[in-house]
């Protein structure tokens, strides 16, 4: 192999060989389900899939993409086919991006660039927690960054932005505002800079691309006339993970509101003084070099990115964040303002890369080598949590034969809603290794099912989006026995999760209806025929239209891909005789 092959080969191995190092156990047999990713073994169209019993739902279309592909090779590898190509695709990215600034950057660059991309501490706290749509938003965003620059300076098609776009909205809500991030700014500058009409039309293009992928959710969140809780903006404000604060952790790439996710190594004040010293240095090496080479524009989303966070942590910009948000439809998206330091990541990375160029030219050249050893050493020492699925804390289990099969009985019962118990959304399931994650109920139960959305945190509980949920909420927090209060609002079945980690009153659930499932890990009981059948959260115009317009734009988006080397294809004198 000769060395330009090297150099364009092995940062994608080392790609796919960190991707297998970090997520480990959770490729095994089974499917790993933690916190906010409660991966139901068995895909099915289920109301909660689909969005049609929830108010605002932000698992669409994320978890029906993750059910079509299941539905072809099973869940257990459907999740692990889209984990690896989440993290591959990230170093890919970060790569591409890089080479696509600097084209004769060496091998050793492009090895810290991957290496940094995954061993930091936004993909470690995102992955501790399951959000693999936030995630996938960071992995896309790189090849948006690069597809951007790319039209603008007029070296390439829109096509590429518009499919990362498309990418883009199959992780949903989150997804799609990391990206648009990294996108609609720097073609909003290019147009105000006076850009070629083809810019303006591709700023068009995208915007259109990114309404008609979001539609999915868009539309029915804004037909329920959802009002996001903005008392809870300061319950996702970024907290400092380190002993650096807020702004030292963030500047790292830290900082995530959740601190159950915060890594434990950056507790020591010399691993988080080393992550924040590279962090500056590496956007510094990005920032001059993107001066020197006319690609400022390559700074915006990381900056912009960084602004919102820090906005949104300290005081004295926090009541303006929380009016906007209020003020905003769908505002309740924007309250984890953590997610928007993607870009910033995604700085880092491609700038270790530019650092570690500079300092082999500067350097010996018998240095070089030893000296990027060392660098990529420290990136992974920084960040050693994620070997092995976070220290086994992403697992693959296999879920209970028993449970699964009760689900099936569910889902083939009369239709009727379900009342799922115990009434809190998250849970720690004995076969789960007690790992905190959220209730499998609406994904593996094919009836509506209403739960308890309110979000548990440690300083308050945030309030959920389902009315009926809230009214079982008071009515338990009056004294009435959730049992009651479920019967109360009407469900047609109460499910218990008997091994959640939670009490049920099992004997008082068996007392006021037929049950139908008896399982150990579940026992679901029949209340009879309801005095009037729930309706869903959305008419069905909402959530029809949103699917069809999300679908129609990938189906135009991946055809116009097709056309493209359909005619490159076709021979020159076919073409001109076209013409």
């Amino acid at each position: 192999m000769t060395r330009e092959a090297l150099r364009r080969r092995l940062p994608g191995v080392v790609a796919v060989v960190q991707a297998l190092l970090v997520l480990g156990p959770a490729l095994g047999p089974g499917v790993a389900i933690a916190y906010d990713m409660p991966w139901s073994p068995d895909p099915l169209w289920t109301p909660f899939v689909l969005g049609v019993d929830t108010p605002a739902p932000r698992a669409v279309p994320s978890d029906a993409v993750a059910v079509a592909i299941g539905s072809v090779v099973g869940a257990g590898l459907a999740q692990a086919a889209i984990l690896m190509a989440v993290l591959v695709g990230l170093g890919a990215g970060c790569v591409a991006l890089l080479v696509d600034l600097a084209p004769e950057v060496g091998l050793a660059p492009r090895l810290a660039c991957v290496v940094l991309a995954v061993w930091n501490p936004y993909v470690s706290e995102r992955l501790f927690v399951g959000q693999w749509v936030v995630l996938l938003g960071l992995a896309v965003l790189p090849w948006a960054m690069r597809s951007t620059l790319r039209v603008v300076r007029g070296t390439g098609s829109s096509y590429a932005l518009l499919l990362s776009c498309v990418v883009a909205g199959i992780g949903g809500v989150n997804a799609v505002l990391v990206v648009a991030l990294g996108v609609v700014p720097v073609l909003l500058i290019a147009v105000a800079g006076g850009a070629a009409t083809r810019v303006r039309v591709t700023l068009a293009a995208v915007v259109a691309c990114f309404v008609g992928m979001a539609s999915a959710w868009a539309l029915p969140a804004l037909a329920s006339d959802v009002a996001p809780d903005a008392s809870a903006v300061d319950a996702f404000a970024p907290r400092a993970d380190s002993d650096l604060g807020v702004l030292g952790s963030v500047l790292s790439g830290g900082g995530f509101w959740n601190s159950a996710a915060h890594p434990e190594p950056r507790s020591q004040p010399l691993v988080a003084l080393a992550a924040m010293l590279l962090g500056i240095v590496s956007i510094w090496a990005l920032a001059r070099h993107a001066r020197g080479n006319r690609t400022i524009a390559i700074l915006v989303p990381p900056a912009l990115g960084l602004g919102i966070v820090l906005c949104s942590a300290f005081a004295v910009t926090r009541t303006g964040w929380e009016q906007m948000l209020g003020a905003l439809p769908g505002g309740g998206a924007l309250r984890d303002s953590h997610k928007f330091l993607a870009p910033w990541v995604v700085g880092i990375a491609v700038g270790c890369g530019l650092v570690v160029r500079g300092a082999a030219r500067r350097l010996p050249e018998a240095l070089g080598t030893p000296a990027a050893i060392c660098v990529i050493g420290v990136v992974v020492g920084l960040s050693p949590q994620l070997v092995w699925g976070l220290g086994g804390r992403l697992d693959a289990v296999e879920v209970p034969e028993g449970y699964r099969s009760g689900a099936q009985r569910v889902s083939d019962l009369p239709e009727g809603e379900v009342g799922l118990l115990p009434w809190n959304q998250y849970r720690r399931y004995s076969w789960n290794a007690s790992r905190v994650s959220l209730t499998l109920g609406p994904r593996i139960f094919d009836q509506r099912v209403l739960f308890n959305d309110s979000l548990p945190l440690r300083e308050v509980d945030v309030a959920g989006e389902r009315d009926r949920a809230g009214e079982v909420s008071s009515a338990i927090a009056k004294g009435v026995d959730p049992v009651s209060a479920l019967q109360q609002a009407g469900v047609r079945y109460v499910a218990a999760e008997l091994d959640s980690g939670l009490p049920v009153d099992s004997r008082a659930l068996r007392a006021v209806g037929t049950v139908v499932v008896d399982e150990s890990s579940l026992l679901v009981v029949d209340l009879g025929e309801a005095s009037a059948a729930p309706t869903t959260h959305q008419g069905p115009r909402s959530v029809v239209l949103g699917w069809a317009v999300t679908i129609v734009t990938a189906v135009l988006v991946m055809g116009a891909g097709v056309a493209r080397r359909g005619r490159r294809r076709l021979p020159v004198g076919l073409l001109r005789s076209r013409s």
